[in-house]
């Protein structure tokens, strides 16, 4: 039976990720827009999903979509704790911490991959500059923070305890 809550509670969390993706995009424009601005690489506002900063004396920006968006990644982390947890594999503190470390991570990944674009395009212009960072920077920096988030996650959840005096399973 916990085994079904805990399944069911990722789901159910995991759907809501999906149904509210604008506004954890909109989140993602907005921690995006103080970032770059606050470390100098643009004068960069948030509109909805949207990020904006002058470029060539004019506006430009990009919106987080939902491909571009964190909330799709959120997903397993929040689905593979919640059943770990309800198979009873982990305790919940060990599934919450695990999932707040996988959330942060992947939050931060992408806050680099999206600063990432905005140099890219005051780099090489608008149309280039977004083509290179959209599609080869922003995948090389988000399958590396993916990779390092899934060994982080599994080596959190699997990490076993050390007994005084023992060798940890060892009784």
């Amino acid at each position: 039976m916990r085994a079904s809550a805990g399944i069911l509670f990722g789901i159910a969390v995991a759907a809501a990720t999906l149904w509210r993706w604008h506004d954890i995009a909109s989140g993602e424009a907005w921690l995006n827009a103080r970032l770059v601005d606050a470390v100098g690489l643009a004068d960069a506002r948030s509109i909805g999903a949207a990020v904006i900063f002058p470029l060539d004396e004019r506006w430009v920006g990009f919106m987080v979509s939902s491909g571009c968006s964190v909330a799709m990644l959120l997903i397993p982390p929040i689905v593979l704790a919640s059943t770990l947890v309800g198979f009873r594999r982990i305790s919940v503190s060990r599934g919450l911490n695990a999932l707040a470390m996988a959330i942060v991570l992947l939050v931060t990944v992408n806050q680099f991959r999206l600063a990432a674009v905005v140099v890219s395009m005051q780099t090489w212009g608008f149309r280039l500059g977004y083509e290179r960072s959209h599609v080869l920077i922003g995948s090389v920096i988000t399958t590396a923070g993916l990779i390092a988030v899934a060994i982080l996650f599994v080596v959190l959840v699997s990490r076993t305890k050390r007994l005084r005096g023992g060798i940890a399973g060892v009784h």
